[in-house]
């Protein structure tokens, strides 16, 4: 499709009067198509996601810029799990366990050319450490700068700091990012790609960033498009109007390889789809009810019926990919109807006359928040209200924004959610246990629900250097979770990915952090 031939379709789809909302979506598919098909002819690699930016600081939204390769912090973790310097070109722990130094690299440049210092650095991890999940987490005493190194001083020995700093709430930013109130205002980091246009939450150009220490990208132009309808990507994909595609659902792939357009590549990651329950709430308070749910599920039927792929039903927690925290000798979780009926029985929620259970006057019924934007989420959340409501239990779905997730954690609002959540935000899991369930109210993990043990272990684990009671550790922490359920695992994660025949080079991280698009390149081999 040509760009005149956008405009014409565009302006037929304004001139009908009927059917607006349908009117809405097609008009913003014809955007998004026209949008490529411009990018297509100015040589630009599109990528879209159902991501949008709908903020500019990092705590919010650092993810986009870490992926798209626009922001870096001081460490990185490469595809095998090796931890990388990338503005730290080496570090260093002192005797006391408690002082670390990371050596800047020299003659390093932020996007509008000032140089990245120590200093620097310092000001802005200081900005933004205080409301990034996992790093606001972290036994810090003091950071400062001490010539070319940052030198972060932790309160107790913390272990895994180096695999923390991977995070993208540590993306570091110019001086120039932050307004006189400490906000940031604009987008200037260091990494091989620099913003040159924002449009709103769905769109972002960027430009090779000539100045770069390390390698410099092969192509010279990316445009970032942020799609939250998964039909809407798949067809993308089809049409040849993105050269990547991101998070797709599963049933998509047959029509995306058929096409001769692209293909689909699939990557196991450490991503869980689970269920998270306000245990604050009568009737999620108690362990045998959330058991009781748990049989409740059949995840078998849900992962060959629905994710068309039998492998991915939760047996626990987290999968056999993150082979160091998966626990062989738990006894897997189960679908059993018949005794999820009994121990709700047994905890006095009987029967009412509509088949939803109560209990001291109590409904057992939660609304059930969903991030519409995964396209598999809604479908098998459909699944999952009927099963729950087979054995007397309601839930009321509620898809829409992923922020209404975390939002309903904070303020207290959030009753139950059904969302994909990942445990490599740091290539240890441990960067996602600690805030999910050592925290009374965490940002999309355990909610209310507090076992002193867990928490002892997960302070002894990060102080720990020790590996073999670390190993022990971490088999602990797995069982105290099937037996408490805090949250309730329903199935592990293929991450499902569309590739054009235009590019090649492409490597898909399983630990999202990255979409490595420096090392891609056009498969003609040309140059912008």
């Amino acid at each position: 499709m040509s760009s005149k031939s956008c405009r014409r379709v565009a302006e037929a789809a304004a001139r009908r009067p009927r059917q607006q909302r349908a009117l809405a979506g097609l008009l913003l598919g014809v955007a998004f198509v026209c949008s490529s098909v411009a990018a297509a002819q100015e040589k630009v690699l599109t990528v879209a996601a159902p991501w949008e930016l709908t903020s500019l600081e990092v705590a919010a939204t650092g993810y986009i810029l870490s992926r798209l390769g626009i922001g870096e912090p001081l460490t990185a973790v490469e595809p095998d799990g090796t931890i990388v310097g990338l503005l730290a070109e080496s570090w260093t722990m002192d005797a006391d366990q408690l002082t670390w130094r990371f050596r800047i690299r020299s003659g390093v440049t932020f996007h509008d050319g000032s140089p990245v210092t120590a200093s620097a650095v310092v000001a802005s991890l200081e900005k933004s450490r205080g409301d990034a999940e996992t790093l606001s987490g972290l036994p810090i005493a003091a950071i400062s700068a001490e010539g070319d190194s940052v030198v972060i001083r932790t309160k107790e020995p913390f272990g895994p700091l180096p695999a923390f700093l991977t995070d993208w709430g540590g993306i570091i930013l110019a001086p120039s990012a932050f307004g006189p109130d400490g906000r940031m205002k604009t987008i200037v980091a260091t990494g091989p790609y620099k913003v040159v246009a924002i449009d709103g939450k769905s769109r972002i150009d960027v430009a090779r960033h000539e100045g770069y220490w390390g390698t410099k990208p092969a192509i010279d132009r990316v445009r970032y498009l942020a799609v939250p309808n998964g039909e809407t990507r798949a067809n993308l994909a089809i049409a040849g109007d993105a050269d990547l595609v991101f998070t797709l659902a599963p049933q998509a792939a047959p029509r995306i390889n058929a096409s001769g357009i692209a293909r689909v590549e699939n990557v196991t990651i450490a991503r869980i789809r689970v269920m998270i329950l306000n245990c604050g709430l009568p009737q999620f308070a108690d362990v045998q009810v959330r058991r009781a749910l748990s049989l409740a599920i059949d995840r078998a039927g849900i992962a060959a019926g629905i994710l068309r792929h039998p492998a991915s039903a939760a047996s626990q927690l987290l999968p056999p990919a993150l082979a160091l925290w998966h626990n062989p000798d738990l006894a897997p979780l189960a679908f059993d109807a018949a005794q999820s009926r009994q121990l709700l029985d047994q905890a006095g929620w009987k029967l009412g006359a509509d088949g939803i259970r109560m209990k001291n006057g109590v409904r057992l019924a939660a609304e059930m928040r969903l991030p519409s934007n995964r396209p598999e989420i809604p479908v098998m959340a459909t699944a999952l209200q009927a099963q729950l409501k087979d054995v007397g239990v309601e839930t009321t779905l509620a898809p829409g924004e992923p922020s209404a997730i975390p939002q309903g954690q904070k303020d207290g609002t959030l009753q139950a959610a059904f969302l994909a959540r990942t445990y490599v935000n740091v290539p240890d899991a441990i960067g996602t246990i600690l805030p999910d369930f050592t925290r009374d109210r965490s940002v999309w993990g355990a909610m209310n629900w507090r076992n002193d043990e867990m928490r002892a272990l997960v302070a002894e684990y990060t102080k720990s250097f020790d590996e073999a009671r670390k190993a022990a550790i971490r088999r602990r922490i797995t069982e105290i979770h099937q037996q408490e359920l805090p949250t309730i695992p329903v199935s592990w994660f293929e991450h499902t990915v569309a590739v054009s025949k235009r590019i090649t080079g492409v490597v898909i991280d399983p630990f999202e952090i990255r979409y490595m698009l420096p090392r891609v390149k056009w498969a003609d081999g040309s140059r912008p």
